[in-house]
């Protein structure tokens, strides 16, 4: 076995612990050397691999977007209507991010980025979080139609975007004050539809009044 092959299984180690430490400690509380002790490497297989911390980083963002599959449904839902394009959209973005595996570690890097900025940020939001907003945009609009102004729906956006998240990332909260929300496959779809369903009720409610 060639000196490259025994180092590969090395680098799929650093990134697979990378992307679990980003995710649950965050960038600034994630040490090169806390990666490379459980990922059972020498820190210089860092240096070797990915040149930097804030490229390991990167390299995160893409190797968990790879295990994500991220937007690979996106294009067999053109041609449905725009408010269940917008549903579906949602419905996913919840059952990815709240899930647990590795198809949810994506969601979460991004929620855990905008959260918690990193110097990284530019990069990360032209490679991630961009595209992801770009699709909501357009399905939001699809839905409001042509004329809204594009702040207003930047902030449905941000809206569609908050509830996910929160559900996301605050689940101690829920633990004390709503301890009945449930986090199985059945909770994650009963959360998923609730959000779609208010989503769409506020949009309907908003378009009603720019009518009216």
């Amino acid at each position: 076995m060639t000196e490259e092959n025994t180092q590969e299984p090395a680098r799929l180690r650093i990134l697979q612990t990378a992307v679990e430490m980003f995710v649950e400690h965050g960038y600034k509380a994630t040490s090169v050397r806390k990666i490379c002790e459980a990922a059972q490497v020498n820190v210089a297989m860092v240096n070797y691999y990915f040149k930097s911390k804030e490229e390991l980083h990167l390299a995160a963002f893409d190797y968990a977007r790879e295990l994500a599959h991220v937007s690979a449904s996106d294009a067999a839902i053109t041609c449905l209507p725009p408010a269940e394009q917008l549903r579906l959209a949602i419905e996913e973005l919840v059952c990815t991010m709240l899930r647990s595996g590795p198809s949810s570690l994506f969601v979460r890097l991004v929620a855990r980025e905008l959260i918690e900025p990193t110097a990284a940020i530019h990069r990360l939001a032209e490679r991630h979080v961009l595209p992801q907003h770009a699709q909501f945009t357009r399905l939001i609009r699809g839905v409001v139609g042509p004329f809204w102004p594009d702040d207003v729906v930047q902030k449905c956006v941000f809206s569609v975007i908050g509830q996910v998240v929160f559900y996301a990332r605050s689940r101690t909260v829920h633990d004390l004050v709503a301890p009945e929300l449930r986090y199985d496959e059945a909770g994650i779809a009963a959360i998923a539809a609730h959000i779609s369903r208010f989503t769409l009720a506020a949009l309907a409610n908003l378009c009603a009044g720019e009518s009216a």
